[in-house]
Formats: structure tokens, C-alpha cells, sequence
């Protein structure tokens, strides 16, 4: 299957022109990688800062890369195989006659080499929705690694062109008024763009974003530069913060979250790690949003469910709630199932079903105490309502989930 999966994503890919190679590691000879670009314009290039970074390329993460020339990478090491998978270059735009200046002039490239930049992105596909191209490897890393099981990484290589690093120091301290205007305007551009891809939970457009943001250079405030995109980052977090409670996610979820950003931002020490943070927090609140938001709900019905899934070992019933929440029990009830769909008793019992079955699945506790942490405790009326919601016993749905586990790892075996 694993085989098949990569495959069609090749094909998938190299029919729209965008290069797909498997490399082999440790990994010496890259000049192929960026088409030859390098070494035709640097006489004595040597790529080596490209082999070490291939060389630590880590295990069940996706590498987004973008270099100096704009160009974008995808790479990640095939499971159980001492290969990468090295996908690109590939342009998020149509190279026209003014952004290639402005690269040519960023790059400060000698105008006898103009040339053969112009001749580089002619042979380059351009992929005009990032968002398309990074849900491929959203869908193919679920499927290789397993949901959520795996990183994904958005980063820079500025790093690897030694043009670029004294370009970016010149326009932090010195830089023209007029390109100072075009670069913030950009800036707040894409960070008003960013802050609707997280409303929206839409993570490939959200990380395409991040991606396009870590290449702006920021206004220099402190003299410590870490520290000032530290304090950006910070930020970043407080109005991501406030776009999940416009999603009406309820603020214990969004509290818990934040702490945690908090706590990842201030172990940051250096450049690369900031970039990485910024993707990981973007990306976790993107997934808050989508599980959590209940922007469509009314007040009172966004507090039970809220209060449904902080404990479903509490007193759930209707009456409890209708207590608590100070209304009428006949008009809750009516709310509740005109807006969800289901009586609150049916939500209820399907929550604590549900929470049973990740149990059930991802633990070995016994059936007896699985229900009670689910809220039920007699143990019968958890088996017979967990039977009639799924058609099995608790048991059975166990038995069954560990064969489909011990299956799926035969036939891992088998393909490799």
C-alpha cells in the first residue's frame, strides 16, 4: 500500500511538471536538486550545507521548504527505508518580469547572470493553489504515518545562500523607505490572511500563509533579534487566542492551548526553532477551532456541550442542567435538540460511547472501569448501550480493533 500511495503521488505530481526524486542516504550528490541553479552562478559553489540538511532529515515529518529564488520543496524520509523522498522545485506564483527583478536584485545578481535566472524558472511548473498542493501531503503523511502521528515542518532556507543573510541584515538597519512600505504592508497583508485561514480551521491555506509570513523580514525593535520575534510570536498567539473564542470555542479549551504556546515560546533559542514554533502553533489552533467551535450554537447550548465534554462522569441530565443553567427544563431540551439534531440524553450517551471506544482501543483497562470513567457504572447498562450504539460488546469491539492493528502491520510487512 505504502508503495502505491507514493507512486500515485509521483505521477500525481510530475504530471504537473514538478520533479520528484528518492535519494538515497547519506546523501553527497545535490546539484540536481535545485535544477543546477547554483552551480551555474556560483563558480565555485559547494553545496555542502544542502547535504547536511538532507542528511538530518528526521523521521515522520514533512519538510515545506522555500529557498532565496522562491522556489518550494517538499521532502520527508520514506518509512522504514533509508530514502527521501525530494519533491520540487516548484514556484506558488508565475515568475513575471517584476518579481524576477526584484529576486535578481535581492540576490544582487551580476546582470551577465540575468539570463540564466530568467532561463531557470522557465523550466519551472507553477503550482497556483499552495493550498491544493499542501493538502496532497496532508493526506499523504495521514496515510503513511498515521493521523497526527508526524510533524510538519514550514521553513526558510536562507540560510543555505550566503547572498541573502547580508541582504536581510542591510534592509533591517538600512533599508530603502519605499521597499520598508511595499515589505510591512505585505506583511500585514498576510498576517490578516492568516488570522481567516485559523477562524476557518483551513490548515493548508493557514500553513501555505506561515510559510509566505517567515519570509518577511520584520521591523527591527530590540537589538536582540530573538527576542523581538519571540515577542512577535507572543503576540501572534494572544490574536490567535481571540479568533478561537470569535469560533466560540469555549476559553477552558483555548486557555489550555495558549498556556501551553506560552511555555513553547519562551524555550525558543534560536532563529529556525521560531520559524517552527510559528507553524506548530498555527496549526494546533487550527485544529482547536475545528474540533471545538461551536460558533453556530446559541449561548446556553455552547455551555452544555462544553460542559459535557469536560466531564463525562458528572451528572448530565437534564434536569441537572436545566438546574445549573437556571432555565426551564422543557424549553432547554426543545433548544438543545432543535439546534444539535439529537435530545440531550442521545448526545450524552453518544459522547461517553465514544470516549469508551478510544479507551477501549488505546488502553487495557477493564470494561468495569472504562465505563466508569465514562460515566456509566453499571457495568450491564454500559454493555448493552454500548452494543446497541456500535452492534458489539465492548469485548468484541476490542478483539476486533487489535486483529485489524495485527493486520495492518502484516501487510506493512509485506510491502517491504
Amino acid at each position: 500500500m505504502r508503495e502505491i500511495l507514493l507512486t500515485f503521488v509521483q505521477n500525481l505530481l510530475e504530471n504537473n511538471r514538478i520533479p520528484v526524486h528518492f535519494v538515497a542516504l547519506p546523501c553527497a550528490d545535490v546539484p540536481w536538486m535545485d535544477c543546477g541553479l547554483r552551480a551555474d552562478i556560483l563558480p565555485d559553489y559547494a553545496p555542502d550545507s544542502v547535504q547536511d540538511y538532507l542528511n538530518q532529515i528526521r523521521e515522520k515529518t514533512i519538510y515545506h521548504l522555500r529557498d532565496t529564488f522562491q522556489c518550494s520543496y517538499s521532502i520527508f524520509r520514506v518509512p522504514d527505508s533509508n530514502e527521501l523522498m525530494i519533491c520540487g522545485p516548484v514556484l506558488f506564483e508565475e515568475m513575471r518580469p517584476s518579481r524576477l527583478n526584484n529576486i535578481a536584485a535581492r540576490v544582487r545578481l551580476p546582470q551577465e547572470l540575468y539570463a540564466v535566472l530568467q532561463g531557470y524558472y522557465l523550466r519551472l511548473a507553477a503550482f497556483p493553489v499552495p493550498a491544493v498542493y499542501y493538502s496532497i501531503f496532508l493526506t499523504l503523511g495521514n496515510a503513511l504515518f498515521g493521523e497526527n502521528q508526524y510533524e510538519t515542518i514550514y521553513q526558510d532556507l536562507n540560510d543555505m545562500d550566503e547572498w541573502y543573510e547580508s541582504y536581510s541584515q542591510h534592509y533591517r538597519s538600512e533599508g530603502d523607505s519605499l521597499m520598508n512600505i511595499e515589505m510591512i504592508e505585505m506583511r500585514y497583508a498576510l498576517e490578516a490572511q492568516l488570522l481567516d485561514a485559523v477562524f476557518n480551521g483551513n490548515e493548508a491555506k493557514a500553513m501555505a500563509l506561515v510559510s509566505k509570513l517567515s519570509s518577511v523580514a520584520l521591523p527591527c525593535r530590540l537589538s536582540d533579534e530573538l527576542r523581538d520575534y519571540k515577542d512577535y510570536t507572543i503576540t501572534f498567539n494572544t490574536l490567535f487566542r481571540k479568533k478561537a473564542e470569535e469560533a466560540g470555542v469555549h476559553p477552558i479549551h483555548i486557555d489550555l492551548c495558549s498556556n501551553q504556546h506560552v511555555q513553547l515560546i519562551e524555550q525558543i533559542t534560536n532563529m529556525d526553532q521560531c520559524h517552527t514554533v510559528w507553524s506548530r502553533i498555527t496549526l494546533n489552533y487550527c485544529r482547536l477551532i475545528r474540533k471545538h467551535t461551536l460558533k453556530d450554537y446559541s449561548l446556553l447550548t455552547q455551555k452544555i456541550i462544553t460542559y459535557i465534554n469536560s466531564d463525562l462522569t458528572a451528572d448530565l441530565s437534564l434536569k441537572t442542567m436545566s438546574e445549573w443553567l437556571n432555565v426551564n427544563a422543557s424549553y432547554l431540551s426543545t433548544l438543545f435538540k432543535k439546534e444539535v439534531g439529537i435530545p440531550l440524553t442521545d448526545f450524552v450517551n453518544h459522547q461517553r460511547i465514544e470516549q469508551a471506544k478510544k479507551l477501549l482501543i488505546v488502553t487495557e483497562l477493564p470494561t468495569k472501569t472504562i465505563a466508569q470513567q465514562c460515566g456509566i457504572p453499571d457495568i450491564y447498562y454500559f454493555s448493552r448501550l454500548f452494543k446497541k450504539r456500535t452492534g458489539v460488546t465492548p469485548k468484541m469491539y476490542r478483539e476486533s480493533a487489535a486483529r485489524d492493528h495485527d493486520l495492518q502491520q502484516h501487510k506493512d510487512v509485506d510491502f517491504q
